[in-house]
């Protein structure tokens, strides 16, 4: 650890010094610039300008083309599936939401996401705690998606896995342009968006609303969710401001998982304790976010802020739980740019602070309704964050390097309280220091080399430090952050027409955090640490467009996630594989034709088996599925539909990792089709 922290302060100090001594180089005779058939793609993930070909990092990019055009919609499994080392699980369950795992990073997830920071249009969606609820991100709006693939806590800080940033779709030109999409599906799907939407000036802004409703694939797992989306932008000389402002009202049904017993009878059945108890999650939540980008001479302020409402009713099969919660936060950042000879460095300082407030109240589930009140507890989480990060250029050579303090609070104030309930509450403070450092060297225009270390860190949510499986209120004290310390090394590069990137990693994990049930409480998750685990492996992406009408793209992601030393109930773990990582996942499609005016795509995904719990006695088979989706603009019109599962496999979409009497499995929906109409004057 000392010999990362005196890299990355050699290179804060050394760099500079080295730009400005190097002389000029000459400049070889401008030649006419091929026509490109693959336009280059630039990320702002990482706080800086990027393209992605000279990024010292694993770092991807997904336009809108890949990300909303004749897609339903529905999850992020329909934008980020194709990026090898993501691993997204669609489980039809909009009480639950989809689990992202980057790596093998993410996949203890029971609900939400765990592990992988969320950034919505400049906004976390990521809590002080480290979990992410994705109800109010409006897919329809859509316009792109970047990717961090390996720990990035010494940009983002509370997230072991990687980082995902969404951006809606820009504003249109003109003064006042609506846009319209409808949409019917299989299993009752209906959809209505509505679009609003302009430029005047140097003012934008786009206001989009959906409303979705869906009977779903299985019994009980039929959902209803509302959205609104409205951004702003105005941009000064030397001033840019951007508001951001979003709602979401939804109510879902949890169907459960089931064992393979009852898959063989009935893949499309309701587990029956999950419809006795009326499981579900119903809930709504309101969201206001501004930033700002003020210029000075070679310097930049950034400011950006963030508060949130939310509140839900959530009964689980032993548990009806209520919970209200407020967070808010703030960032503040510096940066500079030094231009040199052959150079420029840009060093950006500053500080996030984060706060979140949940007021949470546990029942006992009786068929629905609300019987003893078990948990009664106001729970606090701040956090405060500076951080430093330095981005160079020299030459043919790009560097990155940056370190982050982490320093959490989580308190509990035990409101259930009485001779035979003890006050359990009390605070636990948790700490990290996140350096990381890479580069990058371009060999030829079509060859860039890089490497880089880092580290991350997870903290237990206030959910998951809450769930003691001894039934106690307060926090769990033996639940531990998970340590992650990165080596990665790889080739990337661009022509033309094609693009590549081909990265070998290796992490260590220390405190694994590792989700399990109990049979006296099934269907609820608890959490325990792994001693230590390590997650080796392969990406890789490739894209090839031999013409303008035609594009082929490629991701393979290979994962061998295993225990190092672990030993739960007396039993030890160690070699076997991490459960809920798919050690190989690979995705191939063609698109035809013009997205704007005729198009059409078949996408084939595959998975190998994934292990479904921490003996390795179980597993999600391995399966591969076809998907279809195409256009036809007729003017301003647009007639758009797709085929999900073509062939109509049976698989599982998701599991559930160390499920109480084998419940396991969460079966993926047979053969859909969806039809829609957009209007879109653009």
């Amino acid at each position: 650890m000392y010999s990362c922290y005196t890299a990355v302060a050699m290179f804060t100090l050394g760099l500079p010094l080295l730009l400005s001594a190097q002389r000029p180089v000459s400049q070889p005779t401008p030649q006419p610039a091929p026509r490109d058939t693959l336009a280059p793609v630039r990320v702002t993930v990482l706080r800086t300008p990027f393209d992605v070909t000279s990024a010292p990092v694993d770092v991807a990019g997904v336009s809108a083309r890949d990300a909303t055009v004749a897609r339903p919609g529905l999850a992020l499994d329909e934008v980020l599936a194709g990026l090898g080392g993501v691993q997204v699980d669609n489980r039809l369950n909009f009480a639950l939401g989809e689990r992202i795992s980057i790596r093998g990073l993410g996949a203890r997830s029971q609900f939400g996401v765990r592990g992988v920071r969320v950034i919505v249009d400049d906004i976390p969606a990521t809590l002080a705690d480290g979990q992410t609820q994705l109800n109010n991100v409006d897919l329809g709006s859509l316009g792109s998606a970047e990717v961090i693939r390996g720990p990035a806590s010494s940009l983002y800080g509370n997230g072991s896995g990687g980082v995902v940033t969404l951006q809606t779709r820009p504003a249109p030109l003109g003064g006042l342009v609506p846009s319209l999409r409808l949409m019917r599906g299989a299993d009752a799907l209906a959809r209505v968006q509505l679009g609003l939407g302009g430029t005047q000036g140097r003012a934008t802004y786009n206001v989009n609303g959906d409303r979705l409703d869906y009977g779903g694939y299985r019994a009980y797992s039929d959902a209803r969710n509302a959205h609104l989306n409205a951004i702003g932008t105005y941009d000064w000389d030397r001033v840019a401001l951007k508001l951001v402002a979003n709602a979401v009202q939804y109510n879902a049904n949890n169907p459960g998982s089931l064992s393979d017993s009852l898959l063989r009878v009935d893949r499309r059945q309701a587990f029956a304790n999950n419809v006795a108890q009326h499981t579900g999650e119903s809930g709504r939540q309101g969201q206001l976010g501004a930033s700002t980008r003020i210029r000075t001479g070679a310097g930049e302020l950034r400011l950006s802020g963030y508060a949130l409402n939310r509140s839900l009713d959530n009964p689980i099969p032993p548990r009806i739980i209520a919970l209200h919660r407020s967070a808010g936060g703030a960032r503040v950042a510096y940066a500079l740019t030094r231009a040199g000879t052959t150079g420029a460095v840009t060093a950006i300082v500053g500080g996030d602070a984060d706060l979140q407030r949940d007021d949470r109240q546990n029942w006992v589930n009786v068929r629905g309704k609300r019987a003893a009140l078990v948990l009664d507890q106001r729970e606090r989480v701040t956090s405060a964050s500076p951080f430093l990060q330095v981005t160079a250029v020299a030459g043919r050579a790009t560097f990155l390097a940056g370190v982050r303090h982490d320093r959490f609070r989580f308190g509990v104030d035990d409101g259930l309280v009485t001779s035979t309930n003890p006050d359990d509450s009390g605070e636990r403070l948790l700490a990290a220091t996140s350096p990381s450092l890479g580069a990058s060297y371009a060999v030829i225009p079509a060859l860039t080399l890089y490497a880089n270390v880092a580290t991350g860190f997870q903290t237990p949510t206030t959910t998951e430090l809450a769930n003691r499986p001894s039934g106690a209120g307060g926090f769990n004290p033996a639940l531990e952050p998970e340590q992650v310390h990165s080596r990665e090394a790889g080739v990337k590069g661009r022509t033309a027409s094609a693009t590549y990137s081909i990265a070998a990693y290796q992490m260590r994990i220390d405190d694994e955090l590792i989700p399990f049930e109990v049979a006296a409480s099934p269907g609820r998750q608890f959490y325990r640490n792994a001693g230590a685990a390590r997650h080796r492996g392969v990406d890789a992406d490739v894209s090839v467009a031999p013409t303008a009408w035609l594009l082929g793209r490629a991701g393979y992601g290979y994962t061998d996630a295993r225990f190092i030393s672990y030993a739960a109930g007396g039993t030890s773990y160690a070699g076997n594989q991490v459960p809920g990582v798919a050690p190989h996942a690979v995705t191939l499609s063609l698109q035809l034709g013009d997205p704007a005016t005729r198009f059409l795509a078949i996408e084939e995904r595959a998975e190998s088996a994934t292990p479904v719990n921490d003996a390795n006695t179980a597993r999600s088979p391995g399966y591969a599925v076809t998907n279809i989706r195409g256009k036809v603009a007729l003017g301003k019109v647009s007639l758009f539909g797709g085929a999900g599962n073509i062939f109509g496999k049976l698989y599982n979409t998701s599991v559930v990792i160390n499920a109480a009497r084998g419940r396991y499995y969460e079966p993926a929906a047979g053969r859909t089709v969806y039809l829609g109409l957009g209007l879109d004057p653009r």
